[in-house]
């Protein structure tokens, strides 16, 4: 497994850590795990695929996801429950994808799944492909963690990577081969001006290695995407709350309103699902409050389509529908003429 995609991670885990935990993690020395058996009590899991195929495994102490949570929700939880298991999803998560961002410094473009939740004492790790695995411990004053990476490049070699392989011998004329040492051409054999041609970097010439162009997630920590305004905050308080809403003289009013709030509500709700997804580095609390509204808009939604339904029925009703309506009976309400009689009471 190659270093290149080692270190992604790593630094991808401290940013998160510190921005979202608002711990510093301090990463031991890597080792490699042959085994499925997890490092933790708590795992978040998400495959990979692009250049790089695999998956990645976070995995937590109790006492530290308890400790994170604390930080992070400001709510202290003594027990794993749900709100435990959304963290540690949103967690694993937010590292792929501060992962991914650093890979693409690099020209490595990477896919991430959606994160699977695993936990239990000694419950195991199943990676996507075969293979040793590269676990880096991390320490933190809640308690400890570790990311497990196993991954595969699919990158071919490029041409001046692929090792020279010795052409067939054959016979050749040792002036043609090196005129410079075997002979020099004359001023008057001499061949076309090349001096045009000088900006053209020559096969052998000496490249000067850059470093930080050659990996930047090992020799130069670019920065970090930042998370983008709360900006539907209002919008949301101002949809979801409780409003009396206006009367119409007419039912092509109400239509034509009722279709405008659901024009409103859709675009709303479209807009907090585009930031959730280009988002990866979302503030916390932020992601949990889009993630109760959306439930909410659903509900809305649902409820404006049945209002316009209605409220296109009456329209289509006639004068005397209205004012005469007659409910038809159905036929569980006739009285049975089948069956036993009921027992008259004595008197």
């Amino acid at each position: 497994m190659d270093v290149k995609f080692i270190n992604p991670f790593l630094y991808g885990t401290n940013e998160v850590m510190e921005k979202m935990a608002f711990i510093t993690p301090v990463a031991g020395k890597p080792f490699a795990k042959t085994s499925d058996a997890a490092c933790g009590d708590i795992s978040g899991i998400i495959g990979m695929t692009g250049d790089a195929t695999g998956s990645l495994a976070l995995s937590f102490s109790e006492p530290c996801i308890l400790g994170i949570c604390e930080k992070m929700l400001g709510e202290k939880h003594t027990e794993i429950n749900r709100s435990v298991l959304d963290t540690v999803g949103e967690l694993t998560n937010m590292i792929s994808g501060a992962s991914r961002k650093l890979m693409e410094k690099d020209d490595l473009k990477v896919i991430a799944a959606i994160p699977t939740i695993v936990y239990g004492r000694a419950h195991t790790i199943h990676h996507a492909i075969k293979g040793p695995s590269i676990v880096i411990p991390f320490s933190t004053e809640c308690g400890d963690f570790v990311i497990d990476v196993c991954l595969k490049s699919n990158l071919k070699p490029k041409e001046e990577e692929i090792p020279h392989q010795p052409a067939e011998k054959k016979a050749s004329d040792p002036k043609a081969f090196n005129p410079a040492i075997f002979g020099r051409p004359s001023a008057s054999q001499a061949g076309p001006d090349t001096s045009k041609q000088q900006d053209v970097p020559s096969a052998f010439e000496k490249k000067t290695f850059d470093p930080k162009a050659h990996n930047p997630a090992v020799f130069g920590r670019p920065s970090m995407p930042k998370a983008g305004p709360d900006i539907l905050q209002q919008q949301i308080e101002k949809d979801l709350a409780k409003t009396v809403p206006p009367e119409h003289k007419t039912a092509a009013e109400r239509i034509e309103f009722l279709r405008k709030t659901l024009a409103e509500t859709n675009a709303t709700r479209d807009a907090i699902m585009k930031q959730m997804k280009e988002q990866p580095f979302m503030e916390f609390t932020q992601r949990t409050r889009y993630k109760k509204a959306l439930p909410a808009y659903d509900a809305k939604i649902k409820r404006l389509k049945l209002d316009i339904s209605a409220a296109e029925t009456i329209l289509n009703m006639s004068k005397e529908d209205l004012e005469n309506p007659v409910i038809k009976p159905h036929f569980q309400h006739y009285p049975s003429t089948t069956g036993p009689k009921k027992p008259e009471p004595q008197k």
